[in-house]
């Protein structure tokens, strides 16, 4: 499993943003840079490329289906880890996200003590052979 230290999260809701920054940085002693939309998603992944992406679904400019899809249309980029964290929670919507190249989806609302565990069980759930 690839060792995180530095995620970008990506979300447009300031409340969600501020909690889930906290939890990253302090439950999970990661650094953490933020996007509010997934045209800047694409613009920072490509200018610092982080080891995890968090991503909301409902986004405006670009929703998060379209920042996955073209993260991993991205030779650079599509070896990056993208869990979306959504409200959306619709086996239709989880699907549609994981057949854009997402690892797994963690749903809103969350518990910032468990944040980072979570994310931890994606990240190795998607690393065990079928």
């Amino acid at each position: 499993m690839p060792e995180i230290r530095k995620v970008l999260l990506v979300e447009d809701e300031e409340d969600i943003r501020k909690v889930a920054q906290i939890s990253l940085q302090f439950r999970g002693n990661w650094a953490v840079a933020v996007a509010v939309n997934g045209e800047e998603c694409l613009a920072m992944a490509a200018s610092d490329p982080p080891d995890l992406i968090l991503l909301d679904c409902m986004m405006p400019r670009m929703d998060g289906y379209e920042a996955c899809r073209r993260l991993k249309q991205d030779p650079v980029l599509s070896h990056i880890p993208v869990i979306f964290l959504t409200a959306k929670t619709q086996e239709s919507e989880i699907k549609k996200g994981l057949a854009v190249g997402a690892v797994g989806y963690l749903t809103k609302p969350f518990n910032p003590m468990n944040l980072v565990e979570d994310i931890m069980k994606v990240l190795e759930e998607h690393q065990k052979p079928d």
